[in-house]
């Protein structure tokens, strides 16, 4: 891994900050986490203008700005050995950090045969900013994995369903795409899905409905894609990825490798 802490390339076991720092604290810092296809960054801008929209949220005002942030990055990347990298960006009032690893791509089964969901009750306190102080999200993660499944499935206390842990989702009815959009993070690959889509609706949708789509797929930074095959045991559709999803997945598959 390949750590720099404000701009300065540091060893991984040497890498820290101060204990006294409100990121340390209280979880006063923002993240994302973008990758690369083919080397290349995907959608940088985009994932940067988030990062100073939760920064705002937080009311952060950090000391490092959008351009700056942009060069330390770029610089940081272009020392990594590997194609596909993660990149983790964490940004506080003082320090920006960026973490470049290669990546670790989901098993071709996840794809091919799809991913099942559970349930997890309640929604993020602040679901429009990716803050280090939400541990709600963790805990319904380590849920989900402990249920030997791959992601939790949040759920509002009116039974709305609202986004997954670590992944925005969609669902398919006769032909028609939608996606939630209250409450939730504006994922920037799903971003990219509602582009492709061309038309994608914006509504919501209760626990019990989603359970009856035709299809459902989840769209994430590092694993793109990915069907839902079930949720909770309830086979969702055919029990196997639809016809919709799989376009979309080659339609995406084009734009990112180029094939």
């Amino acid at each position: 891994m390949i750590i720099s802490i404000n701009g300065k390339i540091v060893d991984e076991k040497k890498a820290g900050i101060p204990v006294t720092s409100d990121a340390f604290l209280y979880g006063q810092a923002v993240f994302e986490t973008i990758r690369t296809y083919n080397h290349k960054v995907f959608r940088l801008d985009d994932h940067l203008a988030r990062l100073y929209v939760s920064a705002e949220i937080m009311e952060l005002n950090p000391k490092w700005n959008f351009k700056k942030s942009y060069k330390v990055i770029t610089e940081t990347l272009s020392k990594s050995p590997h194609k596909e990298n993660k990149i983790r960006i964490i940004l506080t009032k003082k320090d920006l950090i960026v973490m470049v690893e290669k990546i670790k791509e989901k098993q071709e089964w996840m794809y091919k045969k799809g991913v099942k969901l559970v349930s997890f009750p309640g929604q993020r306190n602040m679901p429009r900013a990716k803050n280090l102080a939400d541990s709600f999200t963790y805990l319904a993660k380590q849920h989900a994995l402990e249920c030997g499944v791959y992601e939790a499935l949040l759920i509002d206390p009116k039974t709305y369903v609202r986004e997954c842990a670590y992944a925005n989702i969609f669902w398919v009815n006769e032909g028609q795409l939608y996606s939630t959009n209250k409450n939730v993070l504006f994922g920037i690959t799903r971003e990219t899905v509602i582009e492709l889509s061309g038309n994608c609706k914006s509504q919501g949708i209760k626990y019990k409905s989603i359970l009856c789509a035709e299809e459902v797929f989840l769209t994430q930074t590092t694993s793109g894609i990915l069907p839902v095959i079930a949720i909770d045991g309830h086979k969702i559709g055919t029990g196997s990825p639809g016809q919709f999803t799989k376009k979309l997945m080659k339609d995406f598959g084009k734009l990112v490798w180029g094939k």
